[in-house]
C-alpha cells in the first residue's frame, strides 16, 4: 500500500517540483520508499509501504522491461501469483506491481478483469502519450483527480492536489451539503471544486487532454440470477468457502499479517478462518478499556485462546483521544465525522510493528447486521401508513409537544414517503435533515448530487429487500464514510488495513441469496454465523451487546466546551451559512435540546478545522 500522484499536461521545468511536493505531501503513506518520474508533459510520484517483494527493485515508479510504460499503483493484488503464470514476461520483480504492468500488455483494459484486489494506478505510455487509469471494484483504494485546462493532476490524497497550487482551494458547496446531510461527499464529487474521484469498478483513458472514463464492472449488473441457492445448505455451504479463499487471498504479504480482534461476530470470524489457512499463529489485537461497560476484552480473549493467537492487548483511555485532537485534525484529509477511532486505533496498532491488519469491516453490511435492514424489509410492506393523513398529524401534534430527533426524522421521512427505496435509505443515513440544511444555507438554493447508483431502478428493485440496503450501503456509507475514513486514518500511520468482507466474488453471491437465508429472530447475522458453524463459539454469537463510544455529549459540555465554541464562532463568519442559523445550533446543545445531537456539533468543529489547517477558501 503507498501514495500515488502525476501531473500530466505540463513540462518537466516546473512538474519536477510539483511532483516532488505532492509526494512530500503523503510521506505517512508510504515511509519506506519515495520515487519520481518526469519526463515531457508526464510526471509521477510515488511514497512506499513495502508489503510484497520488499527489495529496492519493487520501487515505483516502475517501469515494462522495454521502457515504454510507467506505472504507479497504490494497494495489493492479493491473486497476483495466480496472474503472474499466465504471463509470458521477462520478470525483473516478485512484486504485484509487475504484474499488473504485464497484464496490461497482454490484456489492455481487460486485465483488470483478472485481478482480484484493492487498487488504483496509472500507467503512462511514453511512446503514445496516453495514460491508463483504474480503482477497484468496491473502491478500497482512493484516486482523487482534477481536469483543467487540459492538465491532468492526480493522487491518493486531495491535500496532494492541493499542494501544487493548481487547484483553487474553494469549497463545492453540493460536496458541503452533502457532508452535513450524509457526513460524507458522495462519490465520485468531492468537498473541492475541481476535484473528483474515480467510481468504485471504473477505469479511463487520458489522450490529448480528454477523459473517457468507462464502467470494467458494476455492482447491480455483476449480480447472476443464475446463482441464487436452491437451498440453505447450499449457501452455507458456498458463503464459508468464498469467505476462506477471501481470507487466504488478504493474507498474501511479505511481512506480518495481523487481525482486528474485538470480540464480535465479524472479526472473530475472520480470525477463525486465518487461524484455519495459516500455519502460523495469527497476531490479534485488542483495544480493551478501564470501564466494565465497554470493554470487550473477555470475549476476545474467548477467540484468541480457542485459536491460539499471539494476542496483544492495547489499553485505550478516553483522555488519550482528548491529547491526540491536534494531530487528528492535521491528519484529516476530507472532514470526517466518525474516523478519529480508527486514526487512534492504528496508531496504536502500527506503533507494535506490525505493517498490515485484516478487519471485520463489511459484516454488517453484507449480512444484514444492522437494525435498518429489517426496517426497510418492515418498510416496504408497511410503509403506506407512514404517509397516512393522521400519522401525519400525529407527527405533527407531537412535535409541537416534546420534539425529538426520532420524530425529525419521521417527519423527513413523511414528506417523501411513497418515493421509493433511495428516499428511505437517504433519512436513514442523514444525519441535518433537509428543513434544517435550508435554515442552515438561506437563500443559497443548494442540492444534493444524484447517487451514482440508481436505488430505485429496476435491477435494485428486483433484488430482495435485504439486498437492496446492502447495495444502497456498498455505494453510499460504506464507500463515503467507512471504507474513506478506514484508508485516511489508517494510512495516517502507514498501517495497511485489508477488509475481507468486501472480496467483490463473495458480494457478488450473497447479494443474490434470499431474505429468509439472511434473517432469523434469535441469530445476529444468520447466514454468516450458519456458514461458520462451530468455529464461532455460542458466547460469541449471543453475547450481550456492547459498543464502545466516547464521552462526546459530555465533553463538549466541558473539557471541549471552548474549543467547540471557538470553532463555531470561527465557522459562523465564513459566509457559508446563515450565522444565527449556525450560532443557535450551538445554544440549543448547550441547553440540552433534543432534536441536537453531539454529531452535528462535531461536524461544524471538523469542518472548521479542516478549513482552518488547508487554507480552505470559503
Amino acid at each position: 500500500m503507498c501514495g500515488i500522484s502525476g501531473i500530466i499536461g505540463i513540462e518537466a521545468a516546473q512538474s519536477k517540483s510539483l511532483i516532488a511536493t505532492m509526494a512530500e505531501t503523503m510521506h505517512h503513506r508510504g515511509p519506506d520508499a519515495v520515487g519520481t518520474f518526469v519526463e515531457g508533459i508526464a510526471a509521477f510520484g510515488h511514497v512506499r509501504l513495502s508489503i510484497i517483494d520488499l527489495s529496492n527493485g519493487a520501487n515505483q515508479p516502475f517501469h515494462s522491461v522495454d521502457e515504454r510504460y510507467v506505472i504507479v499503483f497504490n494497494g495489493e493484488i492479493y491473486n497476483y501469483e495466480e496472474v503472474r503464470v499466465k504471463l509470458d514476461y521477462p520478470w525483473k520483480t516478485h512484486s504485484d506491481t509487475e504484474v499488473i504492468l504485464a497484464a496490461y500488455l497482454k490484456w489492455g483494459k481487460a486485465c483488470l478483469n483478472h485481478f482480484n484486489g484493492m487498487f488504483a494506478f496509472a500507467i503512462w505510455d511514453r511512446q503514445d502519450q496516453t495514460m491508463f487509469i483504474a480503482r477497484d471494484r468496491i473502491g478500497i483504494k482512493p484516486f482523487y483527480y482534477s481536469l483543467i485546462d487540459g492538465k491532468f493532476i492526480f493522487s491518493s490524497e486531495i491535500r496532494s492536489i492541493l499542494s501544487t497550487g493548481l487547484i483553487n482551494k474553494t469549497i463545492n458547496k453540493t460536496g458541503l451539503y452533502e457532508y452535513l446531510s450524509r457526513i460524507a461527499v458522495r462519490t465520485p464529487g468531492t468537498i473541492i471544486d475541481g476535484v473528483m474521484q474515480l467510481l468504485p469498478g471504473q477505469c479511463g483513458v487520458l489522450k490529448n487532454g480528454q477523459l473517457q472514463l468507462e464502467y470494467y464492472w458494476n455492482i447491480i449488473q455483476k449480480i447472476d440470477p443464475k446463482n441464487v441457492p436452491a437451498s440453505f445448505d447450499e449457501a452455507k455451504t458456498k458463503v464459508k468457502s468464498l469467505f476462506f479463499d477471501s481470507i487466504k487471498n488478504r493474507m498474501v504479504a511479505d511481512v506480518k499479517v495481523g487481525a482486528f480482534l474485538s470480540g464480535g461476530i465479524d472479526s472473530s470470524a475472520a480470525v477463525a478462518a486465518m487461524a484455519a489457512v495459516s500455519d502460523q499463529p495469527v497476531e490479534t489485537f485488542s483495544i480493551i478499556f478501564d470501564e466494565k461497560e465497554f470493554d470487550e476484552s473477555e470475549y476476545a480473549r474467548m477467540i484468541a485462546s480457542k485459536y491460539k493467537t499471539k494476542h496483544t492487548e492495547i489499553k485505550l483511555k478516553p483522555e488519550m483521544l482528548l491529547e491526540e485532537l491536534p494531530a487528528f485534525f492535521k491528519s484529516v484529509d476530507s472532514p470526517t465525522v466518525d474516523g478519529i477511532n480508527t486514526y487512534l486505533v492504528s496508531k496504536l496498532v502500527k506503533a507494535t510493528g506490525i505493517k498490515v491488519v485484516l478487519t471485520g469491516l463489511g459484516g454488517d453490511e453484507l449480512f444484514a447486521g444492522y437494525k435498518n435492514f429489517k426496517r426497510w424489509s418492515d418498510y416496504k410492506k408497511y410503509g403506506w401508513l407512514i404517509s397516512n393523513p393522521l400519522s401525519k398529524a400525529a407527527v405533527s401534534v407531537l412535535r409541537k409537544i416534546k420534539d425529538n430527533r426520532a420524530l425529525s426524522k419521521i417527519h423527513d421521512l413523511q414528506q417523501n414517503a411513497g418515493s421509493g427505496f433511495e428516499s428511505f435509505y437517504n433519512n436513514s443515513r442523514s444525519i441535518f435533515l433537509k428543513e434544517e440544511l435550508d435554515a442552515l444555507f438561506g437563500k443559497q438554493k443548494i442540492k444534493e448530487s444524484k447517487n451514482w447508483v440508481n436505488l430505485d431502478d429496476k435491477a435494485v428493485a428486483e433484488l430482495p429487500a435485504l439486498s437492496q440496503y446492502s447495495v444502497g450501503e456498498i455505494t453510499n456509507y460504506t464507500l463515503d464514510v467507512l471504507i474513506k475514513d478506514t484508508d485516511q486514518m489508517s494510512m495516517a500511520w502507514a498501517l495497511e488495513v485489508r477488509e475481507p468482507f468486501f472480496d467483490y466474488k463473495m458480494l457478488e453471491y450473497v447479494l443474490g441469496v434470499p431474505d429468509q437465508f439472511k434473517l432469523s429472530e434469535k441469530t445476529p447475522k444468520y447466514l454468516l454465523v450458519e456458514a461458520m458453524g462451530d468455529l464461532l463459539p455460542s458466547e460469541i454469537v449471543y453475547r450481550p451487546k456492547k459498543g464502545f463510544s466516547f464521552p462526546w455529549d459530555h465533553w463538549m459540555r466541558n473539557e471541549l466546551k471552548t474549543y467547540c465554541e471557538t470553532a463555531i464562532q470561527q465557522l459562523s463568519k465564513r459566509g457559508l451559512f446563515e450565522e444565527k442559523v449556525l450560532l443557535s445550533y450551538w445554544e440549543r446543545f448547550l441547553n440540552r435540546d433534543k432534536t441536537i445531537t453531539w454529531s452535528h456539533i462535531w461536524a461544524f468543529v471538523v469542518l472548521e478545522n479542516w478549513i482552518s489547517i488547508n487554507g480552505i477558501e470559503s
